[in-house]
């Protein structure tokens, strides 16, 4: 006799199961791996380990030293031990999933960094991710689950992730110098940018300074000789005894420093010029600019028209001040 719908019904969804486990199955072992790998990981990172030592033992490079050979020796002992475990644990081939499954936490990683996620939560985040990781790669390597269409599936989502984590980081990054420069001690001062752009806008709650970066637009930020062709600006509160012609200390960045003698060209505003630098410092609501022209490339002309447009922005004017 035939078998009833009811039958027919039971015996499709058991067939789905096996199905399913038929494929689940084989990514248990390696996710728990990548899990264990991690919690490792993780309890390496929390032991009371001494950085500078560490540092200075990689000279002349320094921290830099440590922080390439960490780079390099981290992937390396990950793939080593991630196959010792999955070859404990029964998986074949434990080389390729370890490999693999090292180079998509490393990218995960990477791109959360990129999408303004914090260090601390992603260190935490570690054993899930290389649980997660080790579990893909068991699922686009392993000759019983695996398949061509997998591959391209995860190298298609990799692509996608690139703009989206950029776009993200994009928005975290202009988020968190909003906050910054709305928590500001001092007035958002500004001048008029004229043939020139801004970058690296920061409020410094420990100093209370605030300050940035102007460029002509033809000079890149990478230009070996930025200090030169650029003005930086600092706003800052009043330094105590600040009386010029004779006493004018102003600071620069985070740092005091003594710009004098200085001489009065306008109401508050003073010129100095020292080893061929030249300053404008100007008092304005309550505080004081010093616009700072690192060399003999910035114009006393463009120094003078910024001291005379400055005035205070909102905080949206240095989000995107350069169109």
């Amino acid at each position: 006799m035939g078998a009833t719908v009811e039958e027919r019904g039971v015996g499709s969804g058991g067939a789905r199961q096996r199905n399913a486990r038929a494929v689940l199955d084989p990514l248990a072992r390696p996710a728990g791996v990548g899990a264990l790998l991690g919690t490792l990981w993780l309890l390496v990172a929390v032991l009371p380990w001494d950085f500078d030592d560490m540092c200075h033992s990689e000279e002349p490079w320094g921290c830099l030293g440590f922080g390439l050979l960490m780079l390099a020796v981290i992937p390396l002992v990950t793939t080593v031990a991630g196959w010792v475990l999955l070859r404990v644990a029964g998986v074949r081939p434990a080389w390729r999933v370890a490999a693999l499954g090292g180079v998509l936490a490393g990218a995960v990683e990477y791109l959360f960094s990129r999408a303004g996620g914090g260090s601390l939560l992603a260190s935490y985040a570690i054993p899930l991710v290389l649980a997660a990781a080790y579990a893909a790669a068991a699922a686009v390597a392993l000759p019983a689950v695996g398949s061509l269409r997998r591959w391209g599936v995860l190298g298609a989502a990799l692509l996608l992730m690139w703009p989206l984590t950029g776009a993200l980081g994009e928005r975290s990054i202009s988020q968190y110098t909003e906050r910054q420069l709305a928590a500001s001690k001092v007035p958002l001062l500004a001048p008029e940018l004229r043939g020139y752009r801004m970058f690296f806008p920061e409020a410094n709650a420990y100093s209370g300074t605030f300050g940035y970066l102007l460029l002509p637009r033809p000079v890149e930020t990478s230009a070996a000789d930025r200090e030169r062709l650029g003005v930086w600006v600092t706003v800052a509160p009043q330094v105590a005894g600040f009386a010029p012609p004779d006493a004018c200390g102003v600071y620069r960045g985070v740092t005091q420093i003594d710009a004098g003698p200085c001489e009065q060209v306008a109401p508050d505003t003073w010129r100095s010029s020292r080893s061929g630098a030249i300053r404008y410092i100007a008092r304005r609501e309550g505080a004081i600019v010093l616009l700072d022209g690192g060399g003999p490339t910035v114009s006393d002309e463009d120094l003078r028209a910024m001291a005379d447009s400055l005035t205070v922005r909102k905080p949206a004017y240095f989000l995107h001040p350069n169109g």
